[in-house]
């Protein structure tokens, strides 16, 4: 098993203070990097000698609700969800590189419960950023075949300052620039909070259709930065950019997954299309290979030595 969070678990008496979130991907992760079967009564047993519970019953109790939330992350993937769940026992269903899509969110995610195994890797997200990004364009054209999509987000690849994003975009979406862009922003900013756009054209190629501006926030080690970015990127500061004949909307896309009352607040926050790690997975779930074999590969470089230095329980004290 993994080590135990260092976030999100906190010592439970009289009531959870274990974040059922947390939880479940820390089981996800145990299962699916450990490549072998887990039960309720390990992770029982685990809680309760980490003193995080004191009462084998109550944590049961809440190991109840995370059996219930890991059958409903099943049944979205359906064949394509890592584990199999068999009464109160887990099993992974594939090793963790034969699925690259799902193991790259859930080491995202794990990297914000685990932080001091994240730090080790250092302070650059550029690449796992621009990763991310290339994970979620392909997960949207698998998704809506009849979208175009268009990366525009800044890397060491695709050095480009948003005089460049602007021009390119306006061409990409057959739109013209206001004309006041030094009014309101510096030459120098890359990109401005965005990284995709995505639109549903029409055959007759006038405006007035969906059109989305994606931000895509892949998180920091042990941070909730992310939550900085629901309102990015600023559609009124693009609206003076860009003259647009109709507004977009905005769109946000995370590797995480959450409980319904916290998804509608980020719902709420991002205040348009929000995309969770099983909205960009669940319509791709017929098949676990959609990634490009590019990506795919790319993706599984970066995660490999990630996967090998995951702490596992035995391997340090837990606290």
């Amino acid at each position: 098993m993994l080590s135990l969070p260092g976030c999100g678990f906190a010592r439970s008496t009289k009531c959870h203070n274990v974040r059922l979130d947390v939880l479940c991907d820390w089981l996800e992760g145990s299962v699916l990097f450990g490549d072998a079967p887990l039960s309720k009564t390990d992770v029982v047993d685990v809680l309760v000698e980490n003193e995080i519970y004191d009462s084998q019953d109550f944590a049961g109790e809440l190991l109840g609700d995370a059996w219930i939330e890991l059958q409903r992350r099943s049944n979205l993937l359906k064949d394509g969800y890592p584990l199999v769940i068999k009464g109160w026992r887990l099993q992974p269903r594939y090793t963790w590189d034969v699925n690259p899509a799902y193991s790259f969110c859930l080491i995202l995610s794990l990297a914000e419960w685990l932080p001091d195994w994240a730090r080790s890797f250092g302070k650059d997200y550029n690449e796992q950023g621009e990763l991310f990004e290339k994970f979620v364009e392909e997960a949207i054209k698998n998704t809506l075949p009849d979208w175009s999509v268009h990366r525009t987000g800044w890397s060491k690849t695709k050095a480009v300052k948003l005089p460049g994003v602007i021009s390119e975009l306006c061409k990409w979406l057959g739109e013209s620039e206001t004309g006041n862009r030094d009014r309101w922003t510096k030459n120098s900013v890359n990109e401005a909070g965005l990284d995709l756009v995505c639109i549903r054209r029409m055959p007759d190629g006038l405006p007035g259709v969906p059109l989305y501006f994606i931000q895509c926030a892949s998180g920091a080690t042990g941070s909730s930065e992310w939550k900085n970015k629901r309102r990015t990127p600023d559609l009124d500061l693009w609206h003076h950019l860009i003259d647009f004949a109709v507004r977009p909307k905005r769109g946000f896309a995370t590797p995480f997954t959450f409980m319904e009352d916290e998804f509608r607040h980020h719902c709420r926050a991002v205040g348009g299309l929000f995309l969770d790690r099983y909205r960009l997975l669940a319509p791709n779930a017929s098949s676990i290979t959609w990634l490009s074999s590019t990506t795919a590969a790319q993706i599984g470089k970066w995660l490999s030595p990630r996967v090998s230095a995951l702490p596992n329980a035995q391997e340090s004290v837990i606290g």
